[in-house]
């Protein structure tokens, strides 16, 4: 069912747009939100939905479900070779420093 690519090649943007639909089209189709499938292209969150939904989203994708399995799977690997998220900021509080707060800059332990 892939057509110009291997489904190794496939993420969920890519599986969107093979079957010629916007976010937008596929987020009314399917009755929720265009961030949500904004989110699952970009690999931050994965489609979770009832069984209906899940074969309705086949249905509109035109794939298989391991053609979908593979495509959410590829989204989320890129969003882990991306840049990290934003660095956490934590405020301690030191009282070597005469009751002075100090903030503290990390990295979050998933890079988001």
């Amino acid at each position: 069912m892939i057509v110009g690519g291997n489904i190794k090649d496939m993420d969920m943007e890519a599986l969107r747009e093979r079957a010629r639909l916007t976010r937008a089209e596929v987020a009314d189709r399917l009755g929720i939100s265009e961030t949500s499938v904004r989110n699952w292209e970009t690999g931050r969150t994965e489609p979770t939905m009832t069984p209906q939904k899940y074969l309705e989203i086949l249905d509109i994708l035109k794939c298989t479900p391991e053609e979908l399995a593979v495509a959410s799977d590829k989204s989320i690997s890129q969003r882990h070779k991306r840049k990290p998220g934003r660095p956490r900021k934590t405020i301690e509080n030191n009282d070597n420093n005469n009751g002075v707060s100090e903030v503290k800059t990390t990295e979050s332990a998933t890079g988001h």
